[in-house]
């Protein structure tokens, strides 16, 4: 019975704990408002003396006041062993500032790349670390809002290393990434040294596909078939993994079967000329709000270049003429990624 009472206590711990995150102190809420003018750094940025912060961590107030109980037991009691222990377990604390603070300083930081993805799929940015120091860092922390919790690296002497950071992207459009905290506690804990930086980078978020997906136009199908339903579809050429934005209706079942596989194949049409389709805004149902019409749209893309067909795309004051392969539809994903309405 003890223990079963004792649950509920420490899932509220727990609970309190992880719903605190690690970039919401009162120290980055005093930041954010001095910073929030600031605009992105492109290039390189070198952190000094001027853009790394030293703080006493929790740990370092807590070891801050037994230091101050010792001291004043010490001239108290006038114990001479006393004031020998406080200040050399002072000293050691000085020695580890100095330490922290050049575990971070002189590293240079630089914005990786973020490849596009589609709304509701967490974006991917890459970051690079150099340090061209001759020692080591170590117990590096990166974490920005909307992270889940941060991203600990170690950079060897004189390396670079890349860090990938993972963030939601739930609205389609051109979504820069946020600012970023780099903070570490090495060696002892005692001392948080932290810097904030504020990369130009940027992710293109496509819309969701549509899903289920809606068969395309009959009467603007495929042409070069003479059917509506597709036609070019009989010659497989090979199966390849699945990626985001692929058709369900290209899965290759029996290709799973044969190989046992639990990854999801996709089946992959021979090249050529597949036909033409012709998609146009306002030919899609009145009853569709704008970004469903914009959902239908992706999907229909994605399901034309699988295909292998040339497209045209038609969009309130863009068109987009008959074109295929990747930069075609790239261009259309964009187009559609950035419509206002």
């Amino acid at each position: 019975m003890a223990r079963s009472a004792s649950h509920p206590f420490q899932h509220r711990a727990r609970t309190r704990t992880s719903s605190r995150a690690p970039g919401d102190s009162w120290v980055d809420r005093i930041a954010g408002r001095f910073l929030r003018r600031r605009p992105p750094v492109g290039g390189d940025v070198r952190l000094t003396q001027r853009n790394v912060y030293v703080l006493p961590s929790r740990a370092g107030m807590l070891y801050a006041t037994i230091l101050l109980a010792m001291l004043i037991a010490s001239v108290n009691y006038a114990l001479s062993l006393g004031f020998m222990l406080t200040f050399l377990l002072g000293a050691i604390a000085v020695v580890a500032m100095l330490h922290t603070f050049r575990n971070m300083v002189s590293l240079v930081l630089r914005p990786g790349r973020a490849d596009p993805v589609f709304a509701g799929q967490p974006a991917q940015f890459t970051l690079l670390l150099i340090n061209p120091a001759r020692h080591d860092r170590h117990a590096l922390n990166l974490f920005a809002t909307g992270m889940v919790r941060p991203e600990v690296v170690d950079v060897s002497a004189q390396t670079e290393q890349l860090v990938t950071i993972a963030l939601p992207a739930p609205q389609r459009g051109w979504m820069s990434v946020p600012r970023l905290k780099l903070w570490s506690e090495f060696p002892l804990g005692l001392w948080r040294v932290w810097s904030y930086w504020h990369p130009s980078l940027r992710v293109l978020v496509y819309p969701t596909p549509e899903t289920p997906p809606a068969p395309l136009p009959e009467s603007r199908a495929l042409a070069g078939d003479g059917e509506g339903g597709g036609g070019g579809e009989d010659d497989i050429a090979a199966v390849r993994p699945w990626q985001p934005g692929d058709s369900p209706r290209r899965i290759a079942w029996k290709a799973m079967a044969r190989t046992a596989s639990d990854t999801l194949l996709t089946k992959q049409f021979e090249g050529g000329e597949r036909g033409e389709l012709w998609f146009d805004w306002h030919h899609l149902p009145a009853t569709l709000d704008p970004e469903l019409r914009i959902s239908r749209l992706t999907r229909w893309v994605l399901d034309a270049d699988a295909s292998g067909a040339r497209w045209a795309l038609t969009l309130p004051g863009e068109p987009i003429p008959l074109d295929g392969g990747p930069g075609h539809r790239d261009r259309c994903l964009e187009a559609l990624a950035t419509m206002r309405v």
